[in-house]
């Protein structure tokens, strides 16, 4: 009986990704310049233009023929508290923002931004540029000892591709092992010394009703200097990925069910026997 209703259930499921609806409109804001005191790093730095307009690109994300069916909308704050920034952002990003320029004000609304539901990605390079990591109970370690970093699986297998190797340039740290573990963080790349640069918290790991959360310890992986979104380098296909991995719906019927990064049958199968185990 189970066998021919799971076959019943994967012919339907198949159907219904044929003719599933598109997601929401995903929105990122991040730091300005006056905010960073920084032209290059900022959200609307130069560093940063070629990486936010990749994810403003339509054929990358948008709610049709795209790679990832989710719009992504960008903006970005003098300061966090302002603009209807809680109530309007998905993901509040931190580039390269240096703990002089950002506030305690600053830190806890982005943990109660992140606490109650929202994203956060955060590109925390060492112990001066840290501090809603460090607010949170992450803070990072200076001088991380290489320079590369991979894995097999997101961000670096995902919807835009496989990466082989991500570099890293200028100040680079390191997340502490215990720290990410105290936190319910899932590591998701070591640098070739074993030292933790990529971690990433899924709905609710953090804490009751927390978002998703992916610190990177080097936003020089994502920049101008180090991804081509033109050539689509390693780099370029990490970042969009890491984006990718943050906009993914919640619940049990989460398009990728299986979390690898790729949307295929197995995804299928995988929601059906989260079904017929009682999920839905």
């Amino acid at each position: 009986m189970k066998t021919s209703m799971k076959a019943a259930l994967f012919g339907g499921a198949l159907l219904c990704a044929g003719v599933a609806e598109a997601k929401h409109t995903y929105r990122i804001d991040g730091p300005s310049t006056t905010a960073t005191g920084d032209s290059y790093f900022g959200w609307d730095g130069t560093g940063l233009t070629e990486f936010r307009a990749a994810l403003n690109y339509s054929y990358f994300f948008s709610h049709f023929f795209a790679t990832v069916d989710t719009s992504i909308q960008t903006y970005d704050f003098d300061y966090l508290g302002c603009c209807g920034t809680l109530a309007r952002a998905d993901c509040i990003i931190s580039p390269w923002w240096s703990d002089s320029n950002t506030a305690n004000y600053e830190a806890f609304i982005a943990s109660y931004h992140f606490r109650n539901g929202g994203d956060l990605l955060l590109f925390n390079d060492d112990s001066g540029h840290d501090y809603i990591g460090d607010y949170l109970g992450l803070p990072t370690q200076d001088y991380a000892s290489s320079y590369t970093f991979n894995d097999s699986t997101f961000p670096f297998d995902g919807p835009f591709g496989t990466t082989t190797s991500v570099n890293m340039a200028g100040n680079i740290g390191f997340l502490n092992d215990v720290d990410v573990a105290n936190a319910g963080g899932t590591v998701l790349a070591r640098n070739g010394s074993g030292q933790i640069v990529v971690a990433f918290w899924d709905d609710g790991d953090y804490s009751p009703g927390s978002g998703r959360m992916i610190i990177v310890t080097d936003v020089n992986t994502v920049i101008s200097a180090e991804a081509d979104y033109s050539s689509f380098n390693d780099n370029a296909r990490f970042g969009l990925n890491l984006v990718a991995g943050l906009i993914g719906p919640d619940g049990c019927n989460n398009a990728d069910c299986d979390k690898n990064g790729v949307l295929n049958v197995d995804d299928v199968e995988c929601f059906v026997d989260t079904f017929l185990g009682g999920c839905n």
